[in-house]
C-alpha cells in the first residue's frame, strides 16, 4: 500500500523552459525530506519549485501530469513501486540512499529498477552530475552504496548470472555501458546505428533478466567485469553553490 504521507515537488531548472527533460521531481515519505532537498537546490537561482503535492494520489497525478525527466526518490518510499513507472514517458529514477540505512531500504532500492543510485552523503556537485547522467540516458552508481546494493540484489533474487551467454559484441557493449558510455557514444565507437546498439542492449536485458542500465552496472561490478566508478563523496547538505 502506498504511504498516505507521501510528498513530492516538481522543480524546474532554468527560467524559461518547462520541457519535461528540464523538470526534476523529488518524492519521499516525509514532507520534511522533500522540503529540505528542494530548499538545497533552490539555493541556486537556476532552480524553482513549480508544483507540489501531498498524499499518494496527488503525487502520482502530479508525476503523470508533468512527466519529469528525472524522479529523485529518497530511500525508495514505502509503496513507491505501486505508483507510476517514469519509464512510461522515458523518465529516469535516481535513488538517494544513506550508507547506514537498514537492509530493507536497500532491498526496496534494488527492486525499484532505478537508473542511478546516489549516497545522501554525496556532494551537491555529485547530485547534479548524477541527474545529468540520467538525463543523458546513462546510469550513475555511487561507490559508498555499491556493496550493499549488490547484497540487496542477491537478497531480492536478482539474477547475477546470465541464463544465456552474451555474445562478444553484447559483452563489449555491456562493458561500455558500465564505463558510463551513452548509446550514441557506443554507436560511434563501433560505426553502427543507435538502433543496432539498442537492439544489442535489449538482448542483454533479456539474457540477464534485468531492466535498466543501473542494474547492468551493478551486474558488471558484481561479476567483476568492471569496478565501481571512483568518486570522492562530500556532504550534500553542507555543499553550497559558488
Amino acid at each position: 500500500m502506498i504511504s498516505p504521507t507521501l510528498a513530492g515537488v516538481i522543480i524546474r531548472e532554468g527560467t524559461a523552459s518547462s520541457e519535461p527533460e528540464q523538470l526534476l521531481a523529488i518524492v519521499a515519505d516525509r514532507r520534511l525530506s522533500v522540503a529540505a532537498l528542494s530548499a538545497l537546490l533552490r539555493l541556486d537561482s537556476r532552480y524553482s519549485v513549480i508544483d507540489e503535492a501531498h498524499g499518494s494520489v496527488a503525487v502520482r497525478d502530479m508525476l503523470v501530469a508533468f512527466k519529469p525527466g528525472v524522479v529523485v526518490v529518497e530511500s525508495v518510499p514505502s509503496g513507491y513501486a505501486g505508483m507510476v513507472d517514469p519509464s512510461a514517458w522515458d523518465g529516469r529514477v535516481l535513488c538517494l540512499l544513506d550508507p547506514e540505512d537498514d537492509e530493507d531500504a536497500f532491498v526496496r532500492a534494488a527492486r525499484a529498477h532505478a537508473h542511478g543510485y546516489l549516497s545522501r552523503t554525496a556532494s551537491r556537485a555529485a547530485f547534479e552530475e548524477a541527474v545529468a547522467c540520467l538525463r543523458d540516458k546513462r546510469s550513475y552508481l555511487d561507490p559508498p552504496v555499491t556493496a550493499r546494493l549488490l547484497a540487496a540484489m542477491r537478497h531480492a533474487g536478482k539474477a547475477v548470472t546470465a541464463p544465456e551467454p552474451l555474445s562478444q559484441r553484447e559483452h563489449d557493449i555491456l562493458l561500455r555501458i558500465a564505463d558510463g558510455q551513452s548509446t550514441k557514444e557506443i554507436a560511434r565507437s563501433y560505426s553502427i546505428t543507435r538502433k543496432t546498439v539498442c537492439n544489442h542492449i535489449a538482448n542483454i536485458y533479456r539474457k540477464l533478466n534485468l531492466r535498466h542500465r543501473g542494474e547492468l552496472v551493478l551486474y558488471a561490478v558484481e561479476t567483476g567485469l568492471t569496478s565501481a566508478p571512483a568518486m570522492t563523496p562530500r556532504t550534500l547538505v553542507s555543499d553550497r553553490p559558488a
